[in-house]
């Protein structure tokens, strides 16, 4: 009777096994996979405890539940999630490792990102640079180009108004020499100037002569110095020798024989013009070598444009109004 009914618990116990084994794998196959992976020791517990039955209802021994091993098992069970769970830090550990390396990784992507945006930058500073530098040599170069054109303007403009000036001067050197062919022509005919201003001229005359003494020496004649004029009762006497010096503006040779020239005067010497020297002459001196003189030592006839130096006597030819020297005794180059 006895073993009928240890028989009967062992039925029991392993109907209770089994459905627990069957509970266990449905509850199991729900729960999350990574349990379905770990191996549960409660199959070999229920084992291990129905053959420890058997021996001792073989062997006649009173049953008693023993749970130091299952708990032994719970405990290396647990040992097993503990090591899962350290398992579980090591893979988070890891984890991070494999992050921080990312990290790191995605901070060294971040450095050659900048590294790389960096020489973009700086190649495209340089581009801007050489592209800057290019257009400022362009700029140079336009600026270079304008101010040549500019120069080269300048020049032509120069050049054509050195042209208009050099006609214009030709110009007015032809109309200078008609009227000075005129004037040293004393055509026939011509009326004197009215009395009234012959003697305005006279008493201007007057003062001037106080002004300026006569010369002495060799170079002056004494005597009639209007000697060998042949208008000689035109001729007012100023000064009985002076000399002067300037360029010789035109000549011409007189039917009475007199070399006639008008002389520009240098500066020093303008006191022997007046105001009808300015009117007829363009404010030259006349300047008349009588027949005698003509030929002697010391007298030469000069050319236009010679640069001569004149002695004679200083006078006023009344009928014209305008200042002489007249008979003209000594003339030289200078």
């Amino acid at each position: 009777m006895e073993e009928y009914r240890i028989r009967t618990a062992c039925f029991l116990i392993l109907s209770f096994s089994i459905a627990l084994v069957a509970s266990a794998g449905t509850l199991n196959s729900y729960m999350n996979k990574s349990w379905a992976d770990a191996s549960l020791p409660l199959d070999d517990i229920l084992k291990n405890y129905y053959i420890k039955i058997q021996d001792k209802s073989e062997n006649g021994i009173e049953i008693s539940p023993d749970f130091s091993q299952d708990s032994e098992g719970d405990n290396q069970t647990g040992s097993d999630m503990t090591g899962q769970a350290l398992s579980g830090e090591e893979n988070s550990e890891g984890n991070n490792q494999t992050s921080t390396g990312q990290a790191l990784s995605g901070e060294e992507n971040s450095e050659g990102n900048n590294q790389t945006s960096t020489e973009a930058t700086s190649d495209q500073a340089l581009s801007g640079e050489e592209s800057s530098e290019g257009i400022n040599q362009t700029s140079t170069q336009t600026a270079g180009e304008s101010e040549s054109n500019q120069n080269t303007n300048q020049t032509i403009e120069t050049q054509q108004q050195t042209q208009n000036n050099q006609t214009v001067n030709i110009q007015n050197n032809i109309e200078m020499k008609q009227r000075l062919e005129i004037a040293i022509s004393e055509e026939e005919g011509e009326a004197p100037i009215p009395l009234e201003e012959q003697n305005r001229i006279e008493s201007t005359d007057r003062v001037i002569v106080t002004q300026h003494k006569a010369l002495t020496g060799p170079d002056c004649r004494t005597g009639n110095v209007l000697a060998g004029a042949s208008n000689e009762e035109d001729l007012r006497v100023l000064s009985e020798c002076l000399d002067a010096t300037g360029i010789v503006m035109h000549t011409k040779k007189m039917d009475d024989g007199d070399y006639k020239f008008f002389l520009n005067l240098d500066e020093k010497f303008k006191f022997l013009t007046n105001e009808k020297n300015n009117e007829k002459t363009d404010g030259f001196l006349v300047v008349e070598i009588v027949p005698p003189d003509q030929g002697k030592s010391g007298v030469i006839l000069p050319k236009e444009g010679d640069r001569v130096h004149v002695w004679g006597a200083w006078v006023t030819d009344k009928p014209k109004g305008w200042h002489e020297i007249h008979p003209t005794w000594k003339v030289v180059n200078e």
